[in-house]
């Protein structure tokens, strides 16, 4: 709590410094975790306001390009959080330009990806705070439609009891040897798609 007063009366003498006034009844002290622009920050790290995604279970079947561009600027806003966003949204942004949308048209392929990328922001993915003092790791993939790579860092805990079933139930947990246990701290994903030239390119 010390650490955030002088946290807070460095701000507030910054501002001071540039004739800025705050107004007292819209600011929020000492609390555990921020909400901004569609994020909530906290000690653990940054991840979405799932107050902004209430809809996004029931968001509807596309049936023109304007739904599917729709969709998919929701889905850019946040793609730092979306594991392999480009090869996700890969058979949706084919059908942005599309007048209407047939049955024809919408596969079970595009319906599979659809329900994937709601899935994957239900599941509110946390980005850590870095490590400065630990070393990053990058892992990247690669598709006929897009290229991805995520930058995480691995936190080594000591622990004399470890269950199976624990493990099992924590996607997070990779290694349990003994008594250390491995954990994976995402930092950051990103993605974007081929274009068609690149597309004929030996991944």
């Amino acid at each position: 709590m010390e650490e955030h007063a002088v946290h807070v009366k460095a701000a507030i003498e910054a501002l001071t410094r540039v004739n800025l006034v705050l107004n007292v009844d819209k600011c929020h002290f000492a609390q555990s975790c921020v909400y901004l622009l569609g994020f909530c920050i906290s000690a653990k790290g940054s991840s979405l306001d799932t107050r902004k995604l209430t809809n996004i279970e029931e968001w509807p079947k596309p049936t023109c390009g304007t739904d599917v561009q729709r969709f998919l600027g929701v889905v850019n806003y946040f793609r730092e959080h979306i594991p392999k966003a480009a090869m996700l949204t890969a058979p949706l942004d084919h059908l942005r330009n599309s007048k209407i949308i047939t049955e024809k048209d919408w596969t079970p392929l595009h319906q599979t990806h659809f329900e994937a990328i709601k899935k994957v922001l239900l599941s509110n993915v946390v980005l850590s705070q870095p490590d400065l003092q630990q070393p990053f790791f990058v892992a990247t993939d690669a598709s006929n439609y897009g290229i991805g790579a995520v930058l995480y860092q691995e936190q080594v805990e000591l622990t004399s009891n470890v269950d199976s079933t624990d493990v099992a139930k924590n996607d997070n947990v990779l290694k349990n040897k003994g008594k250390k246990k491995t954990t994976i701290k995402y930092i950051g994903f990103m993605a974007r798609s081929l274009s068609k030239s690149e597309r004929n390119y030996i991944s």
